[in-house]
């Protein structure tokens, strides 16, 4: 396996130690030295893995001293004081499901509904499909009825600098699905690489010993996350998955379920390469529903059967997963809580902008349908 793929290894199981409590907030962690002997790779690369560990302030680093897990983050709050009186809108602005699929939308507005209505808020949503859009729409913060912003943040610049104005004049926002480390500011995500380990055990416990992962262009920390969790799986059950990885190109559209032609081509040239390789896949993870749902419809193409010769995992949760011929296995979204949590920190910041930021990862749940099945015989 490359030296990339290896610091990313071992920078998400040190996150998992930290997280599950293995090395306890203010404990010293091991040198450097003692975790490339555990790890068997140069220190350097343990180096580079602590480093990006320390940019996401999970550890602090002193010269002559070592690595120390930092004080833990607050947790997800559960209740809020009630928000300044007068309340107007809070609006989620996010792109469009170009699928028709606005589930994930109806449960996110629920939940923020639901923590909210009491005090008086509405709720509104607002779409935009490119990052001119996005910017327009977020331009609107200075109007009196605007109280606060749930953002999925388009990864761009012009983004990060419209949040930074917005932060400066104290308007509430907590950004979804990804975030901008300069904010330091709210951010509520599903926990991505929970997720993708819960769906690679579920593949092992099967059988699969073979299993390729088709993802979405790394350009969120959703996606990215996700496919540190795929490798943080496969390497815990002692699986590589050299080759076996196909990452999507870039779309110039913002839209999180539009595959573009030349986007289709990609994943029929992957899937040829996997299912003509030495070893082909006797499963396939995709990074989100949307694709597993193309993959499937190019295996009826080719005469392959899911899951007898090979099974299929999706992320997401979207409608059209389980109205597939062979309903698709997926790991979905806790929108709802997403939404609550969004709800209850705009009114904290409405009330008090000081107020230390949330920065919180959401529990999914793996949904086990049809599309999984035993690993083949052969």
């Amino acid at each position: 396996m490359s030296g990339k793929l290896m610091y990313m290894q071992i920078e998400q199981e040190i996150r998992e130690r930290i997280r599950s409590g293995v090395y306890a907030p203010e404990s010293q962690l091991p040198t450097e030295n003692e975790l490339g002997r555990e790890f068997g790779v140069s220190r350097l690369t343990v180096s580079k893995s602590l480093a990006n560990l320390v940019k996401e302030n999970l550890i602090s680093r002193t010269r002559g001293r070592g690595s120390f897990v930092n004080a833990r983050r607050r947790e997800a709050p559960e209740s809020f004081a009630d928000p300044v009186s007068e309340p107007g809108i809070f609006k989620f602005i996010s792109p469009p499901y170009s699928n028709g699929d606005g589930m994930e939308h109806n449960r996110l507005l629920e939940g923020m509904n639901d923590a909210v209505r009491q005090q008086g808020y509405n709720i509104s949503i607002d779409f935009f499909s490119s990052i001119d859009e996005e910017l327009e729409l977020l331009k609107n913060y200075t109007k009196p009825i605007n109280n606060g912003f749930a953002v999925w943040p388009a990864s761009d610049p012009a983004t990060l600098e419209q949040l930074k104005i917005m932060q400066r004049d104290r308007f509430p926002f907590v950004q979804l699905d990804s975030y901008f480390e300069e904010l330091n500011g709210n951010y509520l995500l599903t926990d991505s690489s929970a997720g993708a380990r819960m769906a690679v055990r579920h593949l092992y416990g099967l059988g699969h010993r073979e299993i390729a992962y088709l993802t979405a262009p790394l350009d969120r920390v959703s996606l990215s996350e996700r496919f540190a969790g795929v490798l943080a799986g496969l390497a815990g059950a002692g699986l590589g998955i050299d080759g076996r990885i196909g990452v999507i190109p870039t779309s110039e559209e913002v839209n999180l379920h539009n595959i573009k032609e030349r986007q289709l081509d990609f994943i029929r040239s992957w899937l040829d390469r996997q299912l003509g390789g030495r070893t082909p896949p006797t499963a396939i993870f995709c990074s989100n529903d949307t694709l597993a749902v193309s993959v499937f419809r190019l295996l009826e193409e080719k005469g392959v059967r899911v899951p007898d010769e090979i099974s299929l995992v999706g992320f997401d949760n979207i409608s059209a997963a389980s109205w597939l011929p062979v309903p698709l296995t997926t790991v979905a979204h806790d929108f709802f809580r997403i939404g609550s949590l969004a709800g209850k920190i705009l009114m904290q910041q409405r009330r008090d902008y000081n107020t230390l930021p949330i920065q919180y990862r959401v529990q999914p749940n793996l949904i086990v349908r049809k599309s999984t099945g035993p690993a083949p015989v052969k």
